[in-house]
C-alpha cells in the first residue's frame, strides 16, 4: 500500500479495521403472524433500506479501491465530493421528513373533517329523534284524550241505558202487579 502524505485532521484507518463492518444492517425480517397493511409497509420499507445499504456498501468498496492510489489533493477532492453528496442527501432527507410530516398532518385534518361530519350527522339524527319522540307523545296524548272522551260518552250512554232499563222494569213490575 502506498504511503500517503500527512494531511491535517485526516488520519488513515488501521489495517485491521473493516470499513464494511461499520455499516450496520438491520436484522432479517421474520414474520410469524398474518400480514397487515402496516407490516407490509414496514417490510417494504426494510427491503428498500436493505437495498440502499447494499448499494452504498458496493459504492463504498468501489471508491475505496479507486482511492487507494490517490494523492493528497485527489483525496481532498474526493472528500469534497463526499461532503457535497452528504449535504444533498441531508437536504433530501429533510425534504422527505417534511413531506412525511405534512402528509401526516393532512391525513389528520382529513380524518378530523370526517369525524366532524359524522358528529354533525349524529347531532342532526339526535334532533330528529327528539322531534319524532315529541310528535309521538303529542299524538299519543291526542289519542288518549279522544279515547277518554269516547269512553265518557259510552259511560253516559250506559248510565242512561241502565236508567231506561230500570224504568222499563219498574213499568213492567207495575203492570204485573195490577
Amino acid at each position: 500500500m502506498p504511503t500517503l502524505p500527512f494531511i491535517p485532521n485526516l488520519q488513515p484507518l488501521p489495517n485491521n479495521v473493516n470499513v464494511n463492518a461499520c455499516i450496520s444492517t438491520p436484522p432479517p425480517i421474520t414474520i410469524d403472524c398474518p400480514q397487515t397493511p402496516d407490516t407490509l409497509l414496514q417490510n417494504a420499507t426494510r427491503a428498500a433500506v436493505d437495498t440502499a445499504l447494499a448499494s452504498e456498501r458496493t459504492r463504498t468498496q468501489a471508491l475505496e479501491a479507486n482511492e487507494s492510489g490517490y494523492t493528497a489533493a485527489e483525496l481532498r477532492i474526493a472528500l469534497r465530493k463526499e461532503r457535497s453528496r452528504s449535504s444533498r442527501l441531508a437536504a433530501e432527507l429533510a425534504g422527505l421528513r417534511s413531506a412525511a410530516v405534512a402528509g401526516q398532518a393532512e391525513a389528520e385534518i382529513r380524518e378530523e373533517g370526517r369525524i366532524n361530519s359524522l358528529m354533525r350527522k349524529m347531532d342532526g339524527l339526535q334532533k330528529e329523534k327528539g322531534r319524532i319522540i315529541v310528535e309521538l307523545e303529542r299524538e299519543e296524548e291526542m289519542l288518549t284524550n279522544t279515547l277518554q272522551k269516547k269512553l265518557a260518552v259510552v259511560r253516559r250512554e250506559k248510565v242512561l241505558l241502565e236508567k231506561q232499563i230500570e224504568r222499563e222494569r219498574k213499568v213492567e213490575r207495575e203492570r204485573k202487579a195490577v
